[in-house]
């Protein structure tokens, strides 16, 4: 298995929820930096599942119009159980039922680093802290605790 976790961009305070928080222009540029990145295999994943929040959603618009292999689509589909604080019980169960080998997800801190921390060490206070648009890459044989591996990290 293949997993690119997203963090989504840098997003404004001013809205009337959390929810409906929008990028900030400096945000929807570091998504389109983040995007266009050589070194990310794009073309080894074939599904995009994103955050309900309007700033996920905005990040997975951003990066499907910019990303850097375009001759590969990306299915691009929500999924409610990655908001800032979902279950990473919840993560890994949806993970274990998809058959797609390659599969991105575009979340929220704190979720993104604990899911990095459960997935690669069985712990989910040990990820890797994630920045606004950072993107982590993991690999292995399945998405279980403990069983994948950081294999790269870029922060914008």
């Amino acid at each position: 298995m293949k997993l690119l976790l997203m963090r989504h961009g840098e997003a404004s305070f001013n809205a009337p929820s959390d929810a409906q928080r929008r990028l900030t222009q400096r945000g929807s540029d570091s998504v389109i930096q983040q995007s266009q990145q050589q070194t990310i295999p794009w073309h080894e994943y074939t599904s995009l599942w994103v955050s309900p929040y309007m700033r996920a959603q905005q990040t997975a618009s951003l990066l499907l119009q910019n990303y850097a292999y375009k001759k590969h689509l990306l299915n691009l589909q929500t999924l409610d159980c990655i908001t800032p604080h979902g279950e990473i019980d919840q993560v890994q169960s949806f993970l274990l039922q998809q058959h797609h080998e390659g599969i991105v997800l575009i979340t929220h801190q704190p979720l993104v680093s604990g899911l990095i921390g459960h997935f690669c060490h069985g712990n989910h206070h040990m990820g890797e802290p994630m920045r606004p648009a950072s993107i982590a890459l993991l690999e292995g044989e399945v998405a279980a605790a403990g069983c994948l591996r950081l294999t790269n990290l870029f922060h914008p």
